[in-house]
């Protein structure tokens, strides 16, 4: 049996297919690869936004497109929760799964499970895959989920509403699957959540993240381990006590959304400004050279332009250099969709564009502040460019003069230039 999985979104949908792939080739089923004929098509969806419930319905009518006589299309992710209906209106979907029957895919596709039948959590507790190898990750890094389910329902986000709850994985068995990560011969294990700040909340004992950080830090043999997406009141001193540490990657990710305070509170975010930055100079001071991200929504209902002005300057005049630049979409379901859209359309491009060409400057700032120096880089190969991520998140491509480099491995590069894609280097 030939399985197709095309995943969006996030790093966690990267997990659950790593994860999905792991157990269907233990189950005896065989990957197909890039534009081969599958018996069976899973499409692991994302609704962030609007564009993505549309890209998501595009790649599911590809999928049916595609798979044939006999072939099935199996459609599960945040969308497939969302709005199950959408997706079991499209002619030729098989299979919806929601969240509660994730688990219970590789069964369903191998026949030993009906969809009623698949399974969901148990006892609240989130469970990790029995193993986890470079052949079903398919990266160079290792994503590994920790955390699932999110109990915040800002006003925007229909998240809560396709992940649940929160639950985390104990400690012990995320330990277990970091060991045999490294033992697979990954440098670089990133830790994902839905809402990774709340790592531990509903576990036993009071552990936090940064317990869990730092007993990832001290096992044998690991390169580096990098933190995805975290809350700005969720760093902790016990957090901001880690930064500095050698594996830990200088990079941080704290989403902002407005640089506005009437904004933010509309959107139910639970922080002011001053706090926010508060926590990136913090970060800044203590991990010198650190890749400082933040997620920003322009044309929220609220947002006018002197809000937007007032966001633009925050993060012009503050040390964050990488900006994730979302146009707000009214999510059916949310608060904030009972408010509607009133920003015009161009005017939330116009905002979007000028916030980008403030990152791109920022970003080329980072970038040519390390020419001269060597860096680790953990080698990719992207559409058969090699290249790889520095710690802090510089992407550097490798002149490698004719020496084959394996993906996931770690090489110390000099970096030569700056561009606007990253930077340029060759093997130290």
């Amino acid at each position: 049996m030939k399985v197709s999985i095309t995943s969006f979104g996030c790093k966690i949908n990267q997990f659950d297919s790593a994860a999905l792939r792991e157990a269907l080739v233990r189950g005896g089923a065989s990957l197909a690869d890039a534009g081969e004929h599958a018996d069976v098509y899973v499409v692991n969806t994302c609704t962030v936004t609007k564009k993505s419930d549309d890209q998501c319905r595009q790649a599911i009518r590809r999928a049916i497109k595609e798979k044939g006589e006999g072939g099935i299309v199996v459609v599960s992710g945040c969308y497939a929760s969302a709005n199950p209906d959408a997706v079991r209106s499209i002619p030729g979907v098989d299979f919806v799964v929601g969240r509660e029957g994730r688990d219970g895919i590789p069964g369903l596709i191998l026949g030993n499970r009906t969809a009623t039948q698949a399974a969901t959590v148990e006892d609240g507790v989130l469970g990790l895959p029995a193993g986890l190898t470079a052949q079903a990750v398919g990266r160079a890094r290792a994503f590994l989920k920790v955390q699932e389910g999110c109990d915040s329902f800002c006003s925007y986000c229909v998240v809560p509403y396709a992940r649940g709850v929160p639950i985390s994985a104990p400690l012990e068995n995320v330990l277990e699957v970091v060991d045999r990560l490294i033992a697979e011969g990954f440098h670089e294990i990133v830790l994902t959540g839905v809402h990774l700040g709340a790592y531990g909340r509903d576990l036993p004992g009071g552990v936090k993240l940064h317990n869990l950080v730092r007993a990832i830090l001290e096992r044998p043999g690991l390169g580096r381990l990098r933190i995805s997406s975290t809350e700005p009141m969720e760093f902790d001193a016990g957090m901001m006590e880690l930064l500095g540490e050698e594996k830990l990657c200088r990079h941080y990710h704290v989403p902002l959304q407005s640089g506005d305070d009437h904004v933010l509170a509309s959107m139910g975010r639970g922080y002011t400004t001053a706090e926010y930055f508060k926590v990136v100079d913090e970060l800044d001071r203590r991990s010198p050279g650190a890749r400082l991200g933040a997620d920003v929504i322009v044309g929220y209902p609220t947002e006018d332009d002197a809000s937007f002005e007032e966001t633009y300057r925050r993060i012009e005049g503050s040390p964050l250099n990488h900006l994730h630049v979302f146009t707000f979409s009214p999510r059916q379901g949310t608060r904030a969709y009972a408010v509607g859209d009133p920003v015009p359309g161009e005017v939330k491009k116009a905002r979007s564009v000028r916030l980008r060409e403030l990152w791109h400057r920022k970003d080329m700032v980072l970038s040519s502040a390390h020419v001269g120096r060597t860096m680790t880089v953990v080698v990719e190969d992207k559409y058969g460019v090699i290249s790889g991520l520095t710690d802090n998140y510089i992407r550097v491509s490798i002149d490698a003069a004719g020496t084959a480099l394996r993906p996931g491995s770690a090489v110390d590069v000099k970096i030569t230039a700056a561009t606007k894609d990253g930077c340029t280097g060759v093997l130290a």
